[in-house]
């Protein structure tokens, strides 16, 4: 567990605070949510002051005596929270605003943030003053926020001499300016490739038709996902993927190559100061997993699991492929999403352009605001606020005319903005005290979507509701998503069920003429759900196996090509496409740094939480209130493989997992 009461900074993509009313100089905070028309001057300004006076209360802090109690120490420390809450947004914002300069004062001042909440976690008189806590007299939720409190401190080095600890600070400083940069070049790295609309072969007609020849012939092919990922599942010209794939694999080379290297070695410093062997060892020592040894056991296991399915994939894959280029001797990773589609429609007689007729973005938006509303008897109303640009949509959560909580969706892409899907909690709930803020940055088309689209806004939405229910508790520390950072993916991965499920799908799911998409079609969609699936969890081995062997050892001891090659031949479906860099424009490498496990970790403990949904029903509203009331709502009170027994009645096993997996 990483507690709030050593840092809150520790994870830019799952926090994060917006503004509450207030006045700094002549500008107006609004009542609630960010304030879109801040100059970037304005948001230095207000983040040097919030964090002065931030610095001032600390100290004040660090400096009491008498007698320590929650309330005097955690509550001071809590208020000291409060107080930065409206410059708490910047790590959403320095991902999503349109212009540079405010992008890069939010930047700049999420880097101050870090500095300042490193400084915290370092603080040997905030220490002393959390140990002092009698621990006698406080409840089990208390005691173990406190004790998680302490581990993180000695673990973040706050045992160590002064100068020691004025290094580690320094460490931490830079090794944050290196992960923007990282993620900078990435973000504003966008590659294109021209095409001809003799190359757009098989793409559906509305997705010709709005991208339109210029005066040569030339249709420009970014790589947004929009423009991307129906290109890699349709056109039927090879040699379009295969540049396309190149371009979208080479984002943020060669810059991002020096970058990364720099960032691993500070990692690895900062790792060894504090008495690891290295930063994926002290990366996981708070994690459910524990170990690189037990995540790299665990990631060979699935591994093993999925050899005889991977082989038996490919093989149905150059069947296909060999009856289009009977010269063909292996599949190459961008004929992959072609094939399977192929394959989709010739035996599943499944045909991924009639799926996605029935799925338009304003309509799948609908569907997941009314499953929401069922499963946990709740109202999404709008929620009429400024926002920073016309595609951000907002909306608030209701319950018997209480207010929950508020939420932004910034859903279509633009220039320089996030390119992924992304959640950010903009703040916790606090029971009794404020309500969760939350925002979601992702890339949708504005008209039809994919089905694999409609399961990323789910699974997104997940991690939005996980926060919009998890403010139950009192303190900052364990509130909103701070259990254990290897577990966050579960229920959002385990959501992702019910975009499969006819019943939830026939309530939004209809095509132009309104015809609700027919049961039968729901029905091949399921039974080809699964192919693929062997080959693309390969693919996310891969991945993992990446992030993990790329921090776990010393940094002079590899080079980055060579080891992504040598995990690509070891672990990934696909063969390496020559002239790409994709640990370049990997942009976990950074945030999960070496713990991309997780989502495999993560998706086997949500097959485990399914399965009680799978057998008592998926619209069982009292499940669905266990659920909410015993996972979701127990934020970071306890440890996460507690609360996942709590709901199960048993602890959690990988074994349904595994065996899902060998089955296919």
């Amino acid at each position: 567990m990483k507690s709030a009461l050593l840092s809150l900074a520790v994870a830019g993509s799952l926090l994060g605070f917006a503004a509450h009313a207030d006045d700094h100089g002549k500008h107006k905070m609004l009542t609630d949510g960010i304030d879109p028309d801040m100059s970037a001057a304005q948001i230095t300004k207000l983040c040097d002051g919030l964090l002065s006076k931030a610095k001032m209360s600390f100290e004040a802090l660090e400096n009491s005596s008498g007698p320590a109690t929650l309330d005097n120490v955690v509550g001071a420390f809590d208020a000291i929270i409060e107080d930065m809450l409206p410059i708490r947004h910047v790590w959403h914002i320095r991902a999503v605003h349109p212009e540079e300069s405010i992008r890069d004062a939010a930047t700049a001042c999420s880097e101050k943030q870090s500095d300042f909440f490193t400084q915290t976690g370092l603080s040997k008189g905030y220490y002393d003053r959390i140990a002092a806590i009698d621990l006698s007299k406080l409840n089990k939720t208390e005691r173990f926020m406190v004790e998680s409190a302490l581990s993180d401190f000695r673990r973040a080095g706050v045992d160590k001499d002064e100068a020691t600890r004025n290094k580690i600070r320094a460490l931490q400083q830079e090794i944050t300016e290196i992960g923007n940069e990282f993620n900078k070049n990435i973000r504003s790295d966008v590659r294109y490739v021209d095409a001809t609309i003799e190359q757009l072969d098989g793409l559906p007609q509305d997705y010709i038709d709005a991208r339109p020849a210029d005066e040569n012939g030339i249709i420009k092919i970014s790589t947004d996902y929009p423009d991307l990922s129906p290109v890699m599942t349709y056109s039927t010209s090879d040699d379009l993927r295969h540049k396309l794939r190149i371009a979208a694999r080479s984002r943020g080379y060669p810059q991002n190559e020096a970058v990364l290297k720099k960032l691993i070695e500070k990692r690895h410093e900062l790792a060894n100061i504090l008495g690891f062997k290295n930063h994926a060892e002290q990366s996981m020592d708070d994690k459910m997993i524990a170990s690189p040894e037990n995540a790299q056991a665990f990631l060979t296991r699935v591994g093993e699991a999925l050899k005889g399915p991977v082989e038996k994939e490919l093989d149905v894959l150059l069947e296909r492929l060999q009856e289009i280029n009977p010269d063909a001797k292996e599949v190459q990773v961008w004929q992959s999403s072609f094939l399977q589609n192929l394959i989709r429609q010739e035996d599943y007689a499944l045909d991924s352009k009639e799926v996605r007729e029935y799925f338009h973005y304003e309509k799948v938006r609908a569907g997941i605001f009314q499953l929401t509303e069922d499963l946990f008897g709740v109202d999404i109303q709008p929620w009429e606020t400024a926002t920073w640009h016309e595609d951000v949509e907002t909306y608030q959560i209701m319950e018997n005319g209480k207010l929950l909580g508020r939420f932004y969706m910034d859903n279509h892409p633009r220039a320089d903005k996030y390119k992924h899907a992304a959640h950010w909690t903009l703040r916790p709930g606090i029971k009794g005290k404020q309500i969760p803020l939350s925002g979601l940055a992702q890339n949708f088309p504005r008209g039809l979507m994919e089905h694999g689209q409609v399961e990323t806004f789910l699974h997104e939405f997940g991690h939005l509701i996980h926060n919009m229910f998890s403010g139950t508790q009192k303190w900052y520390a364990i509130t909103g998503m701070s259990m254990e950072r290897d577990f966050v993916e579960a229920p959002s991965q385990m959501l992702e069920e019910w975009i499969w499920d006819y019943d939830t799908l026939k309530t939004f799911a209809s095509n132009e003429k309104g015809e609700t998409i027919p049961k039968e079609l729901v029905a091949k969609m399921n039974r080809a759900r699964d192919f693929g699936l062997a080959t693309g969890t390969a693919t996310q081995i891969f991945y993992a196996n990446l992030s993990l062997n790329y921090y776990n050892r010393e940094p002079d001891s590899f080079e980055l090509d060579p080891l992504m090659l040598d995990m690509q031949d070891k672990f990934a479906a696909y063969p390496y496409v020559e002239g790409t860099h994709f640990y370049a424009n990997f942009g976990h490498l950074n945030g999960y740094s070496s713990n991309y496990y997780t989502y495999q970790w993560s998706l086997a403990i949500a097959t485990d939480l399914f399965s009680r949904f799978e057998k008592e029903g998926m619209r069982n509203k009292k499940v669905a209130a266990d659920y909410r009331n015993m996972v979701l709502g127990a934020a970071g009170s306890k440890p996460a493989a507690d609360f996942v027994a709590d709901f199960l009645g048993r602890e959690f096993n990988p074994e349904a997992y595994i065996k899902k997996l060998q089955s296919l």
